[in-house]
């Protein structure tokens, strides 16, 4: 690895999954930012190509953005992805598995097959996503830039009404950082985590927008997260600047976990 303590990221190829909007654009565009060149995944054609468009219109010489229609939660479509990124892309240098989702059901209303499906995208399909792409990453050698970024949050850690499918893989995640961390540390791939707390995404916004205002009101420092404010943490965490840290967990939440 060089010694260049840099977050520039020019010439080197990320993948973000949950890329169309919110946490998962905020951080592609952190990194086209940085000048990766990004492959965009989701499952709707139309907010990929949108979001592509978006980061065209900005790019610098040689950035390239190319999308990949892949519903995460299925691991034979994940295995596709990657034989495909196999054969297209030079190299893998960054990997960041964010897309999940939640509900919000009383734990004595929970049907299994909400569990299952919560299970299936937030923590299986993170656990194949990461390691096939660790398997490319330990195949470039140790002297290139290899980060794993895994998109947590601070429900893994506290403990809210209604919201046991989404905590409870989110702490998984957190431990499945860790142990990757510690074994994929003799090959120079590096894997960590962000916790964001209430973040403002069309999402969140659009669901219920009196509710949204209240809880980001209740942010020691007065506000919502952004998709921007993720997507910093990310840069750092996936360029050689952080190039001797693995198996951290950054929390950007504004204060809203210490109480």
């Amino acid at each position: 690895m060089s010694e260049q303590n840099t977050t520039e990221l020019g010439g080197q190829w990320a993948v973000v999954t949950g890329a169309s909007k919110g946490i998962g654009f905020g951080i592609a565009r952190a990194l086209a930012g940085a000048g990766a060149s990004v492959v965009l995944v989701a499952r709707g054609e139309e907010a990929l190509a949108e979001a592509a468009r978006k980061l065209r219109a900005q790019a610098c010489d040689g950035q390239l953005f190319t999308t990949m229609s892949v519903d995460t939660a299925d691991p034979a479509a994940i295995h596709a992805m990657f034989d495909r990124m196999e054969v297209e892309l030079p190299q893998l240098n960054i990997y960041v598995a964010n897309a999940g989702y939640g509900t919000i059901t009383p734990f004595l209303d929970l049907r299994q097959d909400e569990w299952d499906s919560i299970v299936a995208l937030n923590l299986t399909g993170t656990f194949v996503g990461c390691q096939r792409a660790a398997r490319m990453m330990t195949r470039t050698g140790r002297d290139v830039n290899s980060s794993i970024l895994v998109v947590s949050s601070v429900r893994a850690t506290g403990a809210r009404a209604g919201r046991l499918p989404y905590s409870a893989t989110k702490a998984g995640l957190n431990q499945l950082v860790r142990v990757a961390a510690l074994e994929l540390a003799e090959h120079n791939v590096r894997v960590n985590a962000v916790s964001p707390g209430i973040t403002a995404t069309p999402m969140a916004l659009e669901n219920n927008p009196v509710i949204f205002a209240e809880a980001a009101a209740g942010v020691p420092m007065g506000r919502a997260a952004t998709p921007a404010d993720i997507g910093a943490a990310a840069v750092y965490l996936c360029s050689p600047a952080a190039q001797f840290v693995t198996g951290a967990n950054i929390v950007i939440d504004g204060g809203e976990s210490l109480s």
